[in-house]
């Protein structure tokens, strides 16, 4: 079978059919508007996240042995956000461990356990068709029910995550200056 090449930018280039299709599929002009809630965030554009549903976050790597949590998941956690991490396998299951809640009841997360780059990112491109699927009205009932789990995961890391790493931190720190 031969496939053709879909040039992203100067330097990305597609030639997964199936990953073409979505990209084709979601113009960037494809926004919801008018989706507003009362969230506040924490000193970053709560503007910008106000007006999306959901955060695809691509994670620093993707097809890489080791699951970390960074930044780029922190923000939909602190803008009171569902999310959907594009990260190595096991990234959800490590997120878990950490103590927040993902979205299991509300799509499909065994995209997590797919040990092939390709495969994995073709079902979270299958979440996101789905959601991108719902009407505007669908989306805030889905947002409203999704209310525990984005307060959990919001007040778990204002109030106990940030804690625990900075403990380990410190005894990582403190452990370093022992004598050797």
């Amino acid at each position: 079978q031969t496939t053709t090449n879909t040039r992203i930018n100067e330097k990305w280039v597609v030639d997964n059919e199936y990953v073409k299709s979505a990209i084709n599929k979601f113009p960037a002009d494809n926004t919801f508007k008018n989706f507003n809630d009362v969230y506040s965030t924490l000193g970053m554009d709560n503007k910008l996240y106000q007006q999306a549903f959901l955060q695809v976050v691509t994670e620093t790597v993707f097809h890489y042995p080791v699951t970390f949590f960074s930044e780029k998941t922190t923000k939909p956690i602190l803008n009171k956000r569902p999310f959907v991490p594009i990260g190595p396998k096991g990234s959800l299951a490590n997120i878990r461990s950490l103590g927040f809640k993902t979205f299991h009841t509300y799509w499909n997360e065994d995209y997590d356990t797919i040990a092939n780059p390709v495969s994995r990112i073709e079902a979270v491109i299958d979440i996101i068709d789905w959601i991108c699927h719902k009407s505007t009205i669908e989306i805030q009932n889905l947002c409203k029910s999704m209310e525990d789990v984005l307060n959990y995961n919001f007040n778990f890391y204002i109030n106990e995550f940030k804690k625990q790493e900075l403990e380990k931190l410190k005894n990582a720190c403190i452990e370093n200056l022992k004598p050797r």
